[in-house]
């Protein structure tokens, strides 16, 4: 259980890529609850589940965790967090009711509300999906309901939303 757990840890170091990288922390996650089926590689969190690293902090109800076996090591294949899902790092935050992290494509899904800021500037969509590895993001709006941008005046000049 301890490599497993381990192994947990370093993976889940990937739900906070935005974090700064110049030197490892650890990933600290705690919750009420943990039911952990290492046959199926699923581990799931219940109970105000945070996971932190450096100044990355997420929030939600729960969370679940897939891992895969390759070659006799398991690998982060996907991470969901579900119910008030709350992420920060430095001066940007999203919210969403659920947020699925996949780790071959290097991708975020944010649905449910789902809303960024980065000060005071403001992102709101449907659903975001957003390309870490690719550094860009789709926000799809809804019927009856578009995307919606919120940009602050800095100096004179708009300041855009910077990647999330």
């Amino acid at each position: 259980m301890g490599r497993v757990a381990l192994i947990l840890l370093v993976a889940l170091a990937l739900l906070a890529a935005e974090a700064p990288r110049e030197s490892p922390r650890p990933v600290e996650i705690r919750a009420e609850r943990l039911e952990a089926d290492y046959g199926e590689g699923l581990l799931q969190f219940f109970g105000r589940v945070t996971v932190r690293r450096g100044d990355f902090l997420m929030e939600s109800r729960e969370m679940k965790v897939h891992l895969r076996s390759e070659n006799g090591t398991n690998r982060l294949e996907w991470a969901e967090a579900l119910g008030d899902v709350r992420i920060s790092y430095g001066n940007k935050r999203a919210t969403c009711r659920r947020a699925v992290y996949y780790a071959d494509e290097e991708k975020v899904i944010l649905e449910g509300d789902p809303v960024l800021w980065e000060g005071d500037n403001r992102l709101r969509g449907a659903r975001i999906v957003v390309f870490l590895k690719e550094d860009r993001a789709i926000v799809e709006g809804a019927p009856g309901r578009r995307v919606e941008l919120v940009v602050t005046e800095e100096g004179g000049e708009g300041k855009f939303l910077p990647r999330p």
